[in-house]
């Protein structure tokens, strides 16, 4: 698996002309600076790493590209992350801030994950930990939000779903944490970080 990740600090005016008009008119669309900068620099990996493959959404709103390569977006902060696997894949950065992670962690968390917290000695830590990896796997599965948070539970590094078992691996750096999932596939990954 392959992991990469761009600073939108990098965004200039000079990247919008680099990037699919559906994309930009994405881009446009966003209120905030950040945000648009955000959507630019998926554009930008995507063009980097998937070439001219034309992209869609599925039914559940997850993006593919046609040619059948694997990967996954997520953003947070300053970063963009595009993780790449031969096999289904999924992908979330968050950058830390102070939060409730026991009241958060009630919407979403089964009572295992909410006990994993509970008993942490760095409780928001194991929060994001817990939180990057349900939603990289419930992205890697294709299914997102649409599937109830608690039906996966995410407190080892796998996760069986009939017959397919999901892999997930985790890392921090700076003020930031990040989760990787690969369908039948192993997790392991290196940061990359990307100049655009």
């Amino acid at each position: 698996m392959k992991l990469y990740l761009a600073n939108i600090a990098e965004i200039t005016p000079e990247h919008w002309k680099l990037i699919s008009s559906a994309r930009a008119e994405k881009a446009r669309r966003y209120r905030f600076a950040d945000d648009q900068k955000r959507c630019v620099a998926g554009g930008l990996l995507i063009r980097r790493f998937l070439g001219d493959a034309e992209i869609f959404t599925d039914g559940l709103g997850k993006p593919r590209a046609k040619n059948g390569a694997c990967f996954n977006l997520s953003h947070s902060g300053e970063w963009v992350a595009m993780a790449l696997d031969k096999s289904e894949v999924g992908c979330d950065i968050e950058r830390f801030t102070q939060a409730d992670a026991l009241r958060l962690g009630k919407v979403v968390f089964t009572e295992a994950e909410l006990d994993s917290i509970r008993s942490a000695a760095d409780r928001l830590g194991d929060f994001y930990r817990l939180w990057t990896k349900k939603e990289a796997l419930l992205k890697c599965m294709g299914e997102g939000f649409h599937r109830a948070a608690k039906t996966v539970e995410v407190i080892s590094d796998s996760f069986c779903d009939g017959g397919d078992v999901y892999n997930m691996k985790t890392k921090t750096f700076s003020d930031y944490t990040i989760s990787v999932c690969a369908k039948n596939s192993s997790a392991d990954f290196e940061i990359e970080f990307v100049q655009l």
